[in-house]
C-alpha cells in the first residue's frame, strides 16, 4: 500500500509529466504555425511583378533572372542588378525581353533574349544574345557586337572583327584600323515563343 508521502509524491511527479507534453505540445504547434509554405497563388504573384518589371524596363535582381531560367552560369556570377532594354510583344500571351545582365567584375555585360508566356506565367525559353565588353586597343584584333530589331519576330546581330595595323601610331582608334570583317547572324522566335539561334556566332 501507498503511504501518504508516496502517494503526494507520485501526484506530483504525475502533474510535471503532464505539464511538460503539454508545453512541448505547445511549441510544435507554435513551430509548424510559423512555417509558411509557398504557394502557387505566390509563385503566380512573384511572376506577375517580374512581367510588370519587363515590360516597364525597370531593374532585376539576381532571384528575378534565375526565375526566368536565364543561364545560371551568368545568373549567380551576376551585379545585384540588370536592367530589360526591350519587350516586344508577339501576341496576346506571348512576348520577349531583350536584358542586359551585368557581371561582378564590371567588364562585361551580357545580353539575354527571354521569351515569356504572360498567361500562363512562366519563362518560355531564353538565348544568349551578344557580350558587351571593354576593348583593350593594345590587340591586333578584337570584336565588337551590336543588334537591331528587324520585325517584332527577327533580331539581327552583327558580329565586327577588327583587325589593327601593326604599326599603331594615331591617337585616333578608326585610323589604326587595318580592315574589318562583318558577318550578320539571325534569331527567330516564334508565335509560341521558342527562339531559333544561329549557329557558330563565336567563329
Amino acid at each position: 500500500m501507498y503511504t501518504k508521502p508516496k502517494l503526494l509524491l507520485f501526484g506530483f511527479i504525475s502533474l510535471l509529466i503532464l505539464e511538460h507534453c503539454k508545453t512541448r505540445t505547445n511549441a510544435d504547434k507554435s513551430t509548424q504555425a510559423s512555417v509558411v509554405p509557398v504557394t502557387k497563388t505566390d509563385s503566380i504573384a512573384v511572376f506577375d511583378t517580374i512581367i510588370l518589371q519587363l515590360k516597364s524596363k525597370s531593374e532585376l535582381i539576381k532571384e528575378d533572372l534565375l526565375e526566368l531560367n536565364i543561364d545560371t552560369n551568368y545568373s549567380y556570377k551576376s551585379d545585384e542588378t540588370s536592367y530589360c532594354d526591350t519587350a516586344v510583344q508577339l501576341n496576346d500571351s506571348i512576348f520577349y525581353s531583350i536584358i542586359d545582365v551585368s557581371d561582378q567584375a564590371g567588364v562585361c555585360r551580357h545580353t539575354f533574349i527571354v521569351s515569356i508566356n504572360e498567361k500562363q506565367k512562366k519563362a518560355i525559353a531564353s538565348r544568349y544574345l551578344q557580350p558587351f565588353c571593354d576593348v583593350d586597343y593594345s590587340w591586333d584584333s578584337y570584336v565588337l557586337y551590336d543588334h537591331q530589331i528587324i520585325s517584332k519576330d527577327s533580331i539581327q546581330l552583327t558580329k565586327t572583327t577588327i583587325f589593327q595595323k601593326k604599326n599603331r601610331v594615331s591617337t585616333d582608334e578608326e585610323e589604326n584600323i587595318d580592315h574589318k570583317q562583318i558577318r550578320k547572324f539571325w534569331f527567330l522566335i516564334s508565335p509560341a515563343g521558342q527562339i531559333r539561334s544561329p549557329e557558330n556566332i563565336c567563329d
